[in-house]
């Protein structure tokens, strides 16, 4: 038999020959593309790494927007990845801020560290194990601040790992409606008979808050009250005057104790500050949020009648079980509450008056002037007893003097006053 033949034509044997170029090509080519694809990985990395490089010390920060998430990479042991973030406030103003470090490689143990302005650490926080994401909330004052993030190993030493992550610094919208009001000059004013809530953000945060005397320059007597206060805030009151000096200071003794203050005043303008204290000395030792109700207590119907300018008018009588309140001690000319009467005599008559305290613990007193306010008199008494008093005309002409009545407060300042008219003796 002969063997058969097998006859290739031109465009056949063209065919194979180009095939087996193309497999030669392809053999001695790929160690290449496997590179090129090592070449190509790492590029991205790269990439994803030095998108906000150079940022390895404070000075190189890069600016980052709250709530917003980015991919970075700790390169080499020796790198820094420095961050700079603007508040949602201004300055002299907290925010509460949540930083998350997340999608963490599996080499990477994250270490975070806070700095202020001045480039000052503030707060470090770290995970303990690689691939951990790291969560951290802080308070931090309303001005730019920065935050470093590193490798670590989970112990001491910085600078122990790399490795890719992802970060977010989100605002917790923490703050009250009525900030910023941390400075006196900056006090929020509120009106009497509502409930404000309030919150310090930080420890070292103040509230103020500025009240108007609803009748002015006549003592009325408040109460401040904070409720509803959480459980790591001890609180802290204290009063200012128009001039911004401190006129009182009360704290609770515990976290989480509600406090209550009963302030008098004749200030036309004043100003409440709430704080944190450690309940003991020092302020500024505790932090969180409180309800504010301000209550105008008033005074009686009388107001103003604290000046020889301002005194009630007594001209006919009798006068039976006058009411009238005074407010705080006044004593001498110290500036407390007291009561003025201006009270007319008519020629040959004897004008008396009985004033007689509500509580058993008060203790009035008075002197009487002539018309020309020259002093004529006095007379104190005990506790819870009345006192008298009396005046006789004989000038030949109706005439007036004054009264200007003052108490030791006990438990209250209430007051009945009663005025009879005789013939002179």
């Amino acid at each position: 038999m002969k063997p058969t033949c097998i006859k290739y034509t031109n465009t056949y044997r063209e065919k194979i020959k180009n095939q087996l170029s193309l497999l030669i090509i392809l053999f001695l080519a790929l160690p290449f593309l496997m590179v090129s694809c090592d070449i190509a990985e790492d590029i991205d990395s790269i990439t994803i790494a030095d998108e906000y490089e150079p940022n390895n010390q404070l000075s190189d920060a890069y600016a980052i927007a709250l709530d917003t998430k980015y991919n970075a990479k700790i390169s080499e042991v020796t790198d820094d990845d420095w961050y700079k973030i603007t508040p949602a406030h201004g300055s002299n103003t907290y925010d509460k801020v949540q930083i998350s470090v997340t999608n963490v490689s599996a080499e990477l143990i994250m270490h975070l560290e806070l700095y202020g302005a001045d480039g000052k650490s503030h707060a470090t926080h770290g995970a303990t194990t690689k691939g951990q994401s790291l969560i951290y909330t802080v308070a931090t004052p309303g001005v730019v601040f920065y935050i470093r993030l590193s490798g670590w190993d989970g112990y001491v030493n910085d600078h122990s790992s790399i490795g890719s992550y992802s970060f977010t610094v989100s605002n917790m919208d923490a703050n009250d409606e009525y900030a910023p009001n941390h400075t006196i000059e900056t006090a929020k004013s509120l009106e009497f008979g509502n409930s404000y809530n309030g919150v310090l953000v930080s420890k070292y945060e103040n509230d103020y808050y500025k009240f108007t005397n609803p009748t002015r320059g006549a003592w009325n007597s408040y109460t401040f009250t904070l409720t509803n206060v959480s459980d790591d805030l001890i609180a802290r009151m204290r009063l200012y005057g128009a001039d911004k000096a401190v006129l009182h200071t009360t704290g609770a003794g515990a976290a989480g104790a509600d406090l209550s203050y009963t302030f008098v005043s004749k200030e036309d303008v004043f100003y409440l500050q709430v704080l944190g204290w450690d309940g003991y000395v020092n302020d500024h030792h505790s932090s969180g949020s409180y309800t504010l109700t301000p209550v105008n207590n008033g005074n009686d119907d009388n107001e103003p009648d604290d000046t020889f300018e301002d005194a009630r008018e007594i001209a006919s009588y009798p006068v039976v079980g006058m009411k009238g309140t005074i407010l705080t001690d006044a004593v001498g000319d110290n500036g407390g509450d007291f009561e003025f009467f201006k009270v007319s005599i008519a020629n040959n008559k004897n004008v008396s008056w009985s004033v007689t305290p509500e509580a058993s613990n008060t203790r009035l007193h008075f002197d009487v002037y002539e018309p020309n306010r020259e002093h004529k008199g006095s007379a104190n008494g005990p506790g819870g007893q009345t006192i008298t008093g009396s005046m006789n005309n004989k000038t030949g002409a109706d005439s007036y003097f004054y009264i200007k009545l003052g108490a030791y407060v006990g438990n209250n300042g209430n007051y009945t006053i009663s005025f009879t008219e005789t013939d002179a003796t």
